[in-house]
C-alpha cells in the first residue's frame, strides 16, 4: 500500500510540476499554469523590468488573463513581451462569456508575437464561447469611470485568433481583437493610442478587428492595422459575421495590406440580416442616409477585399468611408485596393457597392481602386433587390471637395426587379462642389444587361436620375468637364489568383491611361508607379521589356515533393532564380536559387524539387535576379496542396479567357472515379479530361484547347455524389 501510495504522490508532483511549467516568465524564473497565473505575478511585482512570457504549452484559461498597467498596483514592468518558443504552436484558450482570452487594462508597451525566428504564427488565441461580447484580445482604458489612460504603444501580430460565432447566428457580437472602453463591447474607449496589429489571422467572429475611439472629444490617435488576414479562404462556418476591420472615432488611422474575405453569407448560410462590411473607416452601416462619425486622416489603402454578401435585404459594401469632423477637412485616403465579388440584396435604403464614401467635410481622395462587381444580387430564395447599387458611391452633398480618380470600375449586376438600375457610379448631384478637387482618369466599364447603366444621381439609394453613357455624363455637371479624361473600356482582368484583378495583357486600356497624384508612387504590389501616365486601377503595369520573358512556370506534387518546372524564351543578364515558398497564413521564405544563363536568346528549361513537405496549402514565386542585382517575381498560378483535403472543389481555371492552354485544380477527400468533361453551350460533349480512379488529394490537370475554336464552354466535374460545373473561354 505504502509503495502504491507513494507511486500516487509521484505521478501527482510530476502532474503538478508539468501543469506548473506551461508559461514561464522571467527575470524571476516563474513557471505558471496558465497566462491568467503568469500576468496575476506580474500584476503583483513578482516580475519586473522587462519581462518575457513564454507560452510553452498549450494554457486553458478559466478566466480573462488580465494585464494591469505599470504603476497600478504593485505592477512595475518597462516592457511586456508574450512569444511560444513551442515550434508545434501553443492554444490560449477558454470558454468566457462577455470576456476576453487576453485583456490589457491601460497596460502599455506590450508586444504579443506569435513569430518564431521572424516568421509564422505559433500562438493560437480562442475564445469557444458564442455569448455575446465574447473576445479574443481585448484593450481598453483603466476600469475608473475618470481613469483616461488607455492601452498605448501595444504590438498584437502573427497569432491565429478566433470565436465561436458562426455566421448564421442572428445575436451576439464577438470579437478576433477589440480596442475600446472599459465595458467590453461596442463602446467609446479612451486613449488606446498608437498600437499595431499586424500579420494576424482571424475567423469565426462577428468582428474581426474593432477599434473604437472615445467619440469626438476622445479620438484614437495613430493606429496601425496592417498585413491581417480577416476571414477563411473558403465559405463557411468561420466566416467573419459582420465586419472585417471596423475602426470608428480614429484620427491617423492606417488600414493597409490587409486581406478581407467572406464576411457574412447568402440567404441559405444566415438567419438574420444586416450591413455586411469589408473595412468600415468611420461606420459599419450604411442605410438611405449613411451615419457619420467624428474622425479623419483613415488612410484605407493596398487592401484586397472580396466576398462580402448579404443575402437578408441588408448591404454588403467593399469598403464604407464615413466620418466628419466638424468643418475640418478629413483628408481620408481609400487608395490602390482591390474589391470583388460584392453581393446584397438590399432592400429600403440598404445596397450593395464597391466603395462607399459620406461625410460632412471635405478633402477626401478616392484613387487608383480596382473593383469588380459582377453577379445576381437575389439569387433565389432570396428577397428581390430593391435599390440601386454599383462600383461607387458618394453619398451626400456635405462631403464637397472629394477626388475619385484613376478607378477601375467594372460592374455587370443583374437582380430581379428589372427597373432598378444598376451603375458604375452615383454622385449626390449634378452641381456637387467639386471644389480643388476632380472626377477624373477613370475607368466606367459595365455590362450589356438592360438594368445596366454608367452613372446615377441623387442622394439616396434610390435615385432618379441616370446616365448611360460616357459622353453624357461627361456633360451632366455644372461646372462641366468632370471625367473628361476617363474611358470605359472592359479592363481585362486576369480574374484569378492571387492578383485578381491585374490587368491580364499589355494591350489593357488601363494602360498609360491615369494621371500621376502626389503621394501615390506605388501600386497594391508596392511597385513603383510611372511618373507621367500611370496605370489605373490597383496594379501598376510595367510595360519595360523584362530581363527574362518567362514561357511558362508550372508545378507537379508526387506524395509530399513538389517539382517546379519553368521555361525562358530570352534571358538578358540573368544570374539566378531564387525559389521563394509561402505556406497559407505565413511569409515568404527563400528554400533554395538555380543559376541563370547569362545572355542567351533561346529557350531555357529549369527544375527544382521541395522535398518532404508537412501538409499544408503552399504558394510559389521565382525571384529573377540579374548581376546589377535588380530583380522581378514570378508567381505560381495556383496554390499546391499537400496532403488530404477537407472536400470536394473544382477551381475555376487560370488563365480564363486563355489561348490556347489553361490549368484546371481540384480536391478529392477520397478516393474514387473522377470524370471531368468538357461541353460547348449546345450541351455537346467535346472532350473528356480525366475519367479515372484517383486518391484523395489535391490535382491540377493542364487543357490545351488548340483543336477548338473560340467560344465559351463548360467544364464539369463528378465524383461520387460530387458534380461541380463551371465556365471557361477560349479567345483565339
Amino acid at each position: 500500500m505504502k509503495k502504491m501510495f507513494s507511486l500516487f504522490a509521484l505521478l501527482l508532483l510530476l502532474t503538478m510540476s508539468v501543469n506548473a511549467q506551461n508559461v514561464t516568465v522571467n527575470p524571476g524564473a516563474g513557471s505558471y499554469a496558465t497566462l491568467k497565473d503568469a500576468f496575476d505575478a506580474i500584476n503583483a511585482g513578482t516580475h519586473t523590468g522587462a519581462v518575457t512570457v513564454d507560452i510553452l504549452l498549450n494554457t486553458t484559461e478559466s478566466a480573462t488573463a488580465a494585464l494591469n498597467a505599470s504603476g497600478v498596483g504593485a505592477a512595475s514592468y518597462t516592457s511586456i513581451a508574450v512569444t511560444t518558443s513551442n515550434g508545434a504552436g501553443v492554444t490560449v484558450e477558454g470558454t468566457l462569456s462577455a470576456a476576453a482570452i487576453i485583456r490589457l487594462i491601460g497596460a502599455d508597451r506590450v508586444t504579443i508575437d506569435g513569430r518564431i525566428g521572424g516568421s509564422g504564427r505559433f500562438i493560437t488565441i480562442r475564445n469557444n464561447s458564442n455569448a455575446l461580447n465574447a473576445t479574443g484580445i481585448w484593450l481598453s482604458n483603466g476600469s475608473s469611470a475618470t481613469d483616461s489612460a488607455g492601452a498605448q504603444n501595444n504590438v498584437v501580430r502573427n497569432c491565429e485568433i478566433s470565436c465561436n460565432l458562426r455566421v448564421d447566428s442572428s445575436g451576439s457580437n464577438t470579437f478576433g481583437i477589440l480596442a475600446g472602453s472599459s465595458v467590453i463591447g461596442i463602446n467609446a474607449g479612451r486613449n488606446n493610442d498608437n498600437n499595431s496589429y499586424i500579420d494576424n489571422r482571424i475567423v469565426k467572429c462577428r468582428y474581426g478587428i474593432l477599434l473604437h475611439g472615445g467619440a469626438a472629444v476622445n479620438r484614437s490617435d495613430n493606429n496601425v492595422i496592417t498585413g491581417n488576414i480577416i476571414g477563411p479562404v473558403v465559405a463557411g462556418a468561420d466566416n467573419i459575421g459582420k465586419v472585417g476591420i471596423f475602426a470608428q472615432f480614429q484620427d491617423n488611422c492606417l488600414i493597409s495590406n490587409n486581406h478581407v474575405q467572406n464576411v457574412g453569407g447568402t440567404f441559405n448560410t444566415t438567419t438574420a440580416g444586416a450591413d455586411r462590411v469589408g473595412i468600415g473607416a468611420g461606420s459599419e452601416s450604411w442605410a438611405s442616409t449613411p451615419t457619420t462619425t467624428t474622425g479623419g486622416n483613415y488612410t484605407v489603402t493596398n487592401n484586397k477585399v472580396h466576398d462580402i454578401t448579404d443575402g437578408r435585404t441588408f448591404s454588403a459594401i467593399g469598403i464604407l468611408c464615413a466620418s466628419t469632423r466638424s468643418g475640418v477637412p478629413t483628408n481620408n485616403l481609400v487608395a490602390n485596393n482591390e474589391i470583388y465579388n460584392i453581393i446584397g440584396n438590399g432592400t429600403l435604403g440598404d445596397a450593395c457597392w464597391g466603395i462607399g464614401h459620406s461625410g460632412n467635410t471635405s478633402g477626401d481622395l478616392i484613387a487608383y481602386n480596382s473593383i469588380y462587381m459582377v453577379g445576381d444580387l437575389d439569387p433565389s430564395p432570396s428577397v428581390n433587390s430593391t435599390q440601386v447599387s454599383g462600383g461607387i458611391r458618394v453619398a451626400v452633398t456635405g462631403d464637397s471637395n472629394t477626388t475619385v480618380r484613376n478607378n477601375s470600375i467594372y460592374v455587370d449586376l443583374t437582380s430581379n426587379s428589372p427597373d432598378t438600375f444598376k451603375v458604375c457610379i452615383q454622385m449626390p448631384s449634378a452641381t456637387y462642389q467639386f471644389g480643388s478637387a476632380v472626377l477624373d482618369n477613370n475607368d466606367y466599364y459595365f455590362g450589356t444587361n438592360p438594368q445596366m447603366r454608367l452613372g446615377a444621381l441623387g442622394t439616396t439609394s434610390l435615385p432618379t436620375t441616370f446616365v448611360a453613357t460616357l459622353a453624357a455624363w461627361q456633360t451632366t455637371f455644372t461646372p462641366v468637364n468632370q471625367d473628361a479624361n476617363s474611358i470605359s473600356a472592359d479592363p481585362g482582368y486576369a480574374l484569378a489568383p492571387p492578383n485578381y484583378l491585374i490587368p491580364l495583357t499589355g494591350t489593357s486600356p488601363l494602360l498609360l491611361a491615369a494621371d500621376p497624384i502626389a503621394g501615390i508612387t506605388t501600386d497594391i504590389l508596392g511597385e513603383t508607379r510611372n511618373a507621367t501616365t500611370p496605370t489605373i486601377g490597383a496594379y501598376e503595369f510595367d510595360l519595360v521589356a523584362l530581363p527574362v520573358e518567362l514561357a511558362s512556370f508550372t508545378a507537379s506534387v508526387n506524395n509530399r515533393n513538389v517539382t517546379l518546372n519553368w521555361t525562358t524564351s530570352t534571358e538578358v543578364n540573368n544570374s539566378r532564380f531564387d525559389i521563394e515558398r509561402k505556406l497559407y497564413g505565413s511569409e515568404w521564405t527563400t528554400i533554395g536559387n538555380v543559376a541563370g544563363h547569362g545572355t542567351v536568346s533561346t529557350s531555357q528549361n529549369y527544375e527544382y524539387t521541395d522535398k518532404s513537405l508537412p501538409t499544408g496549402l503552399y504558394s510559389y514565386r521565382l525571384k529573377q535576379i540579374d548581376f546589377n542585382g535588380n530583380f522581378e517575381y514570378y508567381n505560381l498560378s495556383s496554390e499546391i496542396g499537400i496532403g488530404v483535403p477537407t472536400k470536394f472543389n473544382l477551381s475555376q481555371n487560370y488563365p480564363n479567357p486563355f489561348n490556347p492552354s489553361t490549368s484546371i485544380n481540384f480536391d478529392l477527400p477520397v478516393d474514387g472515379n473522377v470524370s471531368i468533361k468538357l461541353y460547348d453551350l449546345t450541351g455537346r460533349e467535346v472532350s473528356t479530361l480525366v475519367n479515372e480512379i484517383r486518391t484523395a488529394g489535391y490535382y491540377t490537370i493542364n487543357f490545351n484547347g488548340s483543336n477548338l475554336s473560340s467560344g465559351t464552354y463548360f467544364y464539369k466535374l463528378e465524383s461520387g455524389d460530387f458534380v461541380s460545373t463551371k465556365k471557361m473561354m477560349l479567345i483565339k
